[in-house]
């Protein structure tokens, strides 16, 4: 099950809070680690490759899964991702962002291709598939969403809402973050933001509308 803390939707449980300096340190610490880890695998070190593989294979397993519902083939694209980001890992360069917005902006490019391959072919695009929910419950405050639950709803959101979902509230990315895996300005991620919340309210509203 999925316990989803979208702002607007769900209330924040208290004292979970960081505090804003706590927040930064630890954010800094976890950049200069990751990008320690990623220099020595630049310099061919296979502990680090391997390490490297091991921590963003999941994600990027997740992230497909989460938006194909097929488990082999998110496991082909994820494995195609990591390939991709080993084979192309001399070219990165730090700019201040995370490694892991380069990491999910090849798996982003990979994953519109593949819409594109099953378009060309004649498939039937990701929210046809899905079946809708005929029951909600009571209260959102007490939703723990299913993988298919939170996936269905995705679906009736566009491209570009859904990534700033799925990279925002589920893999934890910041506005920059995102906007560089997206390809979009800061501003247009928080509008893209805002859009999605709206509609991901309206969706499960209409979900709790037909359970009651």
């Amino acid at each position: 099950m999925w316990a989803l803390a979208l702002p607007g939707l769900v209330d924040r449980p208290k004292g979970l809070a960081a505090r804003p300096a706590d927040a930064a340190r630890s954010a800094s610490a976890q950049l200069l680690q990751e990008w320690d880890l990623v220099h020595r695998a630049q310099q061919c070190e296979e502990a680090a490759q391997t390490s490297l593989y091991q921590v963003y294979y999941p994600k990027v397993y997740n992230y497909a899964h989460l938006q194909l519902g097929e488990v082999q083939a998110a496991e082909d694209l994820a494995s195609d991702v990591m390939v991709k980001v080993l084979e192309s890992l001399k070219d990165y360069q730090f700019r201040g962002t995370p490694f892991a917005a380069w990491v999910f902006r090849i798996a982003r490019n990979r994953l519109i291709d593949l819409h594109r391959r099953r378009q060309r072919r004649g498939e039937v695009a990701l929210s046809e598939t899905l079946p809708s929910r005929d029951a909600g419950p009571p209260s959102l405050a007490e939703r723990a969403m299913s993988r298919d639950e939170l996936r269905a709803a995705l679906a009736r959101l566009t491209e570009e809402q859904r990534q700033v979902v799925a990279l925002k509230f589920i893999e934890g990315f910041d506005n920059r973050s995102v906007a560089k895996v997206i390809g979009r300005s800061e501003g247009a991620v928080k509008s893209l933001q805002h859009r999605a919340l709206l509609s991901l309210r309206r969706i499960l509203t209409e979900e709790r509308a037909r359970g009651g």
